[in-house]
Parts: C-alpha cells; sequence; structure tokens
C-alpha cells in the first residue's frame, strides 16, 4: 500500500489517499470534501517500511 496526497482544485483542499500500488492511475480519484474529480496528485517525501529489525 502507497500513500498519495492530491489537492482538489476545486476547493483547495489537501487530502491524502492509501491505494495500492496497481490501483493507482485506474481509478478515478475525487475529493472527500466537496466530491470534484479536478484533483492533482502533489509530490511529497515518502517512508520506507520493512519488517526486518535491524
Amino acid at each position: 500500500m502507497a500513500t498519495y496526497e492530491y489537492r482538489c482544485e476545486a476547493c483547495k483542499k489537501s487530502f491524502t489517499l492509501i491505494q495500492k500500488i496497481s490501483e493507482h492511475g485506474k481509478t478515478k480519484v475525487t475529493c472527500p470534501k466537496c466530491k470534484s474529480e479536478k484533483v492533482k496528485q502533489q509530490i511529497s517525501s515518502f517512508l520506507i517500511k520493512t519488517s526486518r529489525k535491524s
């Protein structure tokens, strides 16, 4: 699972969405506040988490 950050161009609200990498780009993303489809993915940092202990 990956976390993607978006910003709605209609209401200017930023939100995050957790999706499988295989689903990303295949599903329509809508703003949870105003339900607009005019959303733009934001560039963000990422974190890799493994189950192994160092």
